[in-house]
């Protein structure tokens, strides 16, 4: 028997072995253990929250002071004539009382419970019912707590009705945090293609592996133009503040808005870092996998 003719049979049969797996267990497992990785900001994230929270906890002449400021700049900015509205929040006892880390996902229940602030840009409407619950352009606050945030979503709001560009970026906001989660998810479920038996890759197979091997960076660029319109608002907002409240009162919306923004950043780096682990996680299981199968063989 020819043992050269043998050794080649084996090694075309381990070859197409590699070629089928699709290693569904290295790619599930990367994508669960990015996640993780992920989820590592959240005690940053509510450091943030619990920050603003304590920025916010203003004495109720200060609130109605914020209110009250921010209820004018509706009508000097003229937002008030293309129908936005602010609409205050608070918890009753009629609610249904969920547990706390469920409120924690509910962006209505944390603006109830103080912790958030939102600018409605499409209606909101109840899930079973079809409903609308809040009409757009309403601006969600909470009925006591992080007053100077109104400012903010002010800034969202005339990002919305007055700047083209504005409403570009806030309806590509969904999308592109969509894009930087399918890239996190294509660093897992895929592998850098190589080239075999001197053939060069074709500019498609160059072109996924460009994907995998910057899949950070390319998770934190589609989150960029998120950032950008945060900014946008938190500029247009606090010009606002600067206008109508006192130097003392405007320093806190300042302050307030520049903490709340490192919420943007951490969830931006986070989701970065998530990309690039998933995918340097994939190769070290796929790679671990491969020089086992190898031993086995020998």
């Amino acid at each position: 028997m020819n043992i050269s003719k043998v050794n080649n049979q084996q090694n075309t049969a381990i070859n197409k072995n590699k070629k089928k797996s699709r290693n569904v267990g290295a790619s599930i497992g990367a994508s669960f253990l990015g996640s993780v990785v992920q989820t590592a900001s959240v005690p940053l994230s509510l450091a943030v929250i619990n920050t603003m929270k304590k920025i916010g906890s203003l004495p109720q002449d200060k609130i109605e002071i914020m209110h009250n400021a921010a209820e004018k700049a509706l009508i000097d900015t003229g937002l008030s004539n293309k129908g936005a509205k602010i609409q205050y929040l608070e918890r009753n006892k009629q609610d249904f009382k969920l547990p706390k880390y469920l409120r924690i996902l509910n962006p209505i229940e944390q603006i109830k419970d103080g912790k958030n602030a939102a600018f409605v840009n499409k209606d909101l409407k109840n899930f079973i019912t079809k409903k609308v619950i809040f009409p757009k352009n309403t601006i969600l606050m909470p009925k006591r707590d992080i007053s100077f945030a109104a400012f903010h979503e002010i800034g969202h709001a005339l990002n919305y009705n007055f700047s083209k560009f504005g409403k570009i970026l806030q309806h590509m906001r969904n999308p592109l945090m969509g894009l930087a989660g399918a890239i996190a998810l294509y660093g897992a479920f895929t592998q850098n293609r190589k080239t075999e038996d001197g053939k060069e890759l074709t500019k498609g197979q160059k072109f996924k592996n460009f994907v995998r091997n910057n899949a950070g960076k390319l998770s934190i660029a589609a989150m960029l133009p998120i950032l950008w319109e945060e900014g946008m608002a938190t500029c247009k907002g606090q010009k606002l503040a600067n206008k109508l409240l006192s130097k003392d009162m405007a320093k806190i919306v300042s302050k307030g808005n520049k903490v709340a923004y490192l919420s943007y950043i951490i969830g931006v780096l986070s989701l970065g870092a998530a990309s690039y682990a998933s995918v340097k996680i994939k190769d070290y299981l796929v790679a671990k996998k491969a020089k086992k199968a190898d031993n086995k063989v020998v």
